[in-house]
């Protein structure tokens, strides 16, 4: 459609072209010199200052009639555009500058719909929220349990009036205050930060013990978080059950017990000696005294399982107590990892309070961490050099209150584990302190299907290239640095574009595995992980989308491993896949490395078997997360300790001499596989 101009428009553009030819004419006649005469010379100028004095005039008219209105017209466009009640702007009264107030119409009258079905739309999700809001609340507060949800800055959003009535002794609860006005910061810091440190963050609730900031109430809580979808976490919900009363009723029961035994084993024993000639009675007397442990025993283990527990891997419950310790007390987590079950939060107090005890008892500065598992028990201590704590001293620190627990004491945090004290043990070089832990039920990862090892991987080349062990050669291996380390990739071959989805490594120093202070990344390989892969690490393309490629985590290794003694198991396919990315990195794994799986075929012969399940199996080494690279580089760890036990017994004692040991048996062994 043409456009129609009204207004001042024509008439100013005809003036202000005949402007123009007048200049333009004026200019030329002027550029011919003495061919035009002074008179006319004269009205040519005359005209020239008429014109731009006209032009002047025009453009001051212009300015009135038509810049003026455009910024008038502009200002109730904001008007509109800001939430006015005007639906649009009236033509005529900006017919200067038309047909730009129609336009401007027909874009806020869009506006104007669109906001309102906005409004509509608005008005429909507040309600149905408000609806869900609504049965949410019903909900809520049908529940037995208090409610609390939270954001990531630990600031309450949501509560029900069961738990509004539990805390408000403590202080009223309000959206937007902090949690911590009403329960005591530590257990919830601690559980929150160990769920978010799952990798795939899928773990379920898990529950501990919290009590209020007065010590005025204890808690059975429960903590699970908020996630969307595959997002970041964005708050957590945390459930409470009033724990007093129960706890309460199941000490006194329980002393009430302990009370009654004690009764009757003083009468049963002066029987047992009063009837010393007859055996009959000595053994009615003796199996009634075993029925009541047994029944005080039994009632222990009752107790524990009451207590809000969930299984925990020991390194991780391990590090949190190193994290508590801080730099007031040096404390090294070493050994193999092992699954436990209990209140990781509880425990880590407990842990912390004998370890601070013992320093300050001894005047030590650094303690070892570690756990064990023995047959269907387990357990959590610390060792250290010096001299020995009295087993009275330890019975009288158990009696300490623990903080943020509502007045447990050490006592009772070990009872409820395991209904058993701590036992002191007696080193080499010191003492140690042993608190037995209930062993979790490792189901976590024994739903996966026993899967084949990987297949061996053979290039020389890669070998040969670290067979130079410079000044670390001639030193025992004992006093060496290893990190023992393993990969998973997206498949098994490199050289067809296979890459590192997960790569990780622990040191040993001095023979102690310092499992905490391993080193563990999920990589971006930047390609799709195949579902045959997926089924042996169990590493998803969503759990590495976020990730870092090798790019920036192989540097990262390259600088924890430092001049260390490089050991894998079938350490050619692992070091394929760090010797592909030197050239793009500048960087050179040219350390020593040895190989457990070609040093099994050397000590225990080619006939044995040698697959880490088998090798593992063989020295009696509990499997913990095989077929992670976590995983299997600490049970690596632990069958490299083994060889070099074996080694020393066959006189091989250096690196030189595992290096030369190690060529030869490979050797053997690609024969032995061609054979």
């Amino acid at each position: 459609m043409p456009v129609k101009w009204r207004g001042p428009f024509p008439w100013l553009a005809a003036a202000f072209a005949a402007n123009v030819a007048v200049i333009v004419t004026a200019g030329t006649m002027l550029s011919r010199g003495p061919l035009v005469p002074e008179s006319f010379t004269a009205l040519i100028l005359v005209t020239l200052a008429g014109s731009a004095t006209l032009f002047a005039v025009s453009w001051k008219i212009v300015d009135f009639l038509v810049m003026r209105s455009i910024c008038k017209m502009a200002a109730e466009v904001r008007a509109i555009a800001y939430g006015g009640e005007r639906s649009g702007i009236d033509p005529e009264r900006f017919a200067m500058i038309s047909p730009l107030p129609e336009a401007v119409n027909e874009i806020c009258a869009r506006m104007v719909r669109a906001r309102s079905e906005l409004a509509a739309g608005l008005s429909a999700a507040t309600r149905r929220s408000e609806e869900n809001s609504n049965r949410l609340a019903a909900i809520l507060n049908d529940l037995h349990e208090g409610v609390l949800v939270c954001n990531q800055r630990h600031q309450l959003v949501l509560y029900n009036e069961v738990a509004f009535d539990m805390l408000r002794a403590t202080a009223e609860l309000g959206l937007g205050r902090s949690l911590f006005e009403t329960l005591s910061r530590e257990p919830v810091v601690h559980i929150f930060d160990r769920l978010c440190g799952h990798l795939d963050r899928s773990a379920r609730g898990v529950p501990f013990l919290a009590g209020t900031i007065d010590d005025r109430m204890l808690f059975q809580a429960r903590m699970s978080l908020i996630r969307t979808g595959a997002g970041p976490v964005t708050g957590y919900v945390v459930t409470l059950v009033d724990a007093a009363p129960q706890l309460a009723g199941l000490a006194g029961r329980a002393d009430l017990l302990r009370e009654a035994a004690t009764t009757i084993e003083a009468p049963l024993a002066r029987i047992a000696v009063a009837a010393s000639e007859s055996p009959s009675v000595q053994r009615e007397c003796l199996d009634v005294s075993r029925a009541v442990r047994r029944l005080t025993e039994g009632y222990d283990r009752l107790l524990s399982s009451w207590w809000p527990m969930a299984d925990i891997v020991s390194t991780e419950l391990l590090s949190f107590v190193c994290s508590r310790l801080g730099n007031d007390i040096s404390a090294t987590v070493i050994g193999l990892p092992v699954w436990l079950h209990g209140d990781s939060h509880s425990l880590v107090l407990a842990i912390e309070a004998l370890v601070r005890r013992t320093a300050e008892r001894l005047g030590i500065a650094s303690v070892d961490l570690s756990a064990g598992a023995e047959g269907e028990t387990a357990w959590v201590g610390f060792t250290w050099v010096g001299g020995m704590i009295e087993l009275a001293e330890l019975e009288e620190w158990l009696g300490q209150h623990l903080s943020a627990l509502g007045g447990i004491t050490l006592r009772d945090v070990l009872l409820h584990h395991a209904g058993a004290v701590p036992e002191l043990r007696r080193t080499e070089s010191g003492g140690g302190v042993r608190l037995p832990v209930p062993k979790a039920v490792e189901t976590r990862r024994s739903e996966r299907p026993v899967l084949p090892s990987r297949p061996e991987f053979h290039d020389l080349s890669l070998l040969e290239q670290a067979r130079e062990t410079g000044a670390l050669g001639s030193r025992p291996l004992k006093s060496l640095s290893f990190v023992v380390f393993d990969t998973e990739t997206t498949g098994l071959q490199p050289s067809q574009g296979d890459r590192i989805v997960s790569i990780a490594g622990v040191r040993i120093v001095n023979g102690r595995i310092l499992s905490g202070e391993s080193f563990n990344r999920v990589v971006n390989p930047g390609r799709p992980i195949p579902v045959e892969s997926i089924r042996f690490h169990g590493i998803t393309d969503a759990m590495v989308r976020e990730k870092p490629p090798a790019e920036v985590v192989l540097p990262q290794f390259h600088a924890y491993v430092a001049d260390s003694v490089l050991v894998a198991h079938n350490a050619a396919f692992d070091l394929k896949f760090l010797r592909m990315n030197e050239q793009a990195l500048g960087l050179r794994f040219d350390n020593p490395v040895l190989d457990t799986m070609i040093l099994s075929s050397y000590l225990d012969g080619a006939e044995s078997g040698h697959s880490l399940d088998v090798i593992c199996e063989r020295y009696g080494i509990a499997i913990t997360d095989r077929h992670t690279a976590l995983g299997d580089a600490m049970v690596t760890a632990a069958v490299l300790l083994c060889q070099i036990e074996a080694l020393e017994g066959r006189g091989i004692v250096t690196l030189d001499q595992a290096v030369k040991t190690l060529d030869i048996a490979r050797i053997l062994h690609d024969r032995q596989r061609v054979l």
